[in-house]
């Protein structure tokens, strides 16, 4: 039996009433809407990037199409937008915990008076493996290989030392526990451009909430410096990824925190230059 249509022809999709547009708190909408349309037009009825006619901030990201018999399809497209402008909130989480480091990268190590080992120059010792090579004593039981005095840089060999409580707990330790910051966040952004910058950031260092002539990477209340008293940075961005949803793409990053900061001969700093 042939099919009978009647009713005007839906040559172009039908919005359906009853969708919701989403607000993840951070500025990133996002939406789920239901057309109707002719079977024959269904296909190529919408497209990837296609505006959200009720609301222009949402742009279409993908869509699905389910046909009946009676010739009708129904249209499922999802839409992905910013609330204002071309950047979203970042949101963030982070983490800290304790990692092994050497002892001789403590910030106190050779911190003279309360330090671990003090600095140079060091007060000749006999060698502690008996091998009668030159020597030399700091605080708390440490033997370096030299006095630590111009141009005899301190080598450090090890604790050594049973005397003292203290030189007990030292002894032939070699690591410390540091406790050590990360941060992961994310940012959805409708510029391109901003994907190419960020992913050239991996591997440099910042001193604020975000890269000189970028967005913040970090909320407010974690305060606007990430500096040493030295004027280091303390935040590295270790890692970069990114997605894209239709026009609107999604930037995933990791910092880490340094309390000593980053040295300047080793890391270059994370600047953006407009144009």
């Amino acid at each position: 039996m042939a099919r009978v249509s009647k009713g005007d022809a839906l040559t172009t999709p039908v919005l359906q009433a009853g969708y919701t547009i989403d607000n993840d708190g951070y500025g990133l909408l996002t939406c789920k809407a239901t057309y109707k349309c002719d079977e024959d037009k269904a296909a190529k009825a919408i497209k990837r990037g296609d505006i959200f006619r009720p609301d222009p901030r949402l742009k279409c990201h993908k869509f699905s199409v389910s046909y009946n018999a009676l010739g009708v399809a129904t249209i499922t497209a999802d839409y992905v937008g910013i609330e204002a402008g071309d950047w979203t909130q970042p949101n963030v989480s982070g983490s800290s915990t304790l990692s092994s480091e050497p002892i001789t990268s403590h910030p106190k190590f050779f911190k003279a008076n309360d330090g671990i080992a003090g600095p140079g120059p060091y007060t000749a010792t006999p060698s502690p493996d008996g091998l009668g090579r030159p020597a030399f004593a700091g605080l708390n039981g440490s033997i370096f290989g030299n006095d630590g005095v111009a141009p005899n840089k301190p080598l450090f060999l090890g604790f050594f030392g049973t005397t003292s409580d203290e030189e007990k707990l030292l002894y032939k330790r070699t690591a410390y526990l540091s406790p050590t910051s990360s941060f992961n966040g994310v940012l959805y952004t409708s510029q391109a451009s901003g994907v190419v910058q960020m992913r050239g950031l991996v591997g440099a260092t910042m001193g604020s909430r975000g890269p000189m002539g970028y967005r913040n990477l970090l909320p407010a209340y974690l305060g606007d410096n990430w500096k040493t008293t030295t004027e280091l940075d303390q935040l590295l961005i270790s890692s970069v990824s990114f997605e894209d949803y239709g026009l609107i793409y999604k930037i995933s990053y990791e910092l880490r925190f340094n309390r000593q900061g980053y040295p300047i001969s080793v890391y270059d700093k994370a600047v953006v230059i407009s144009g």
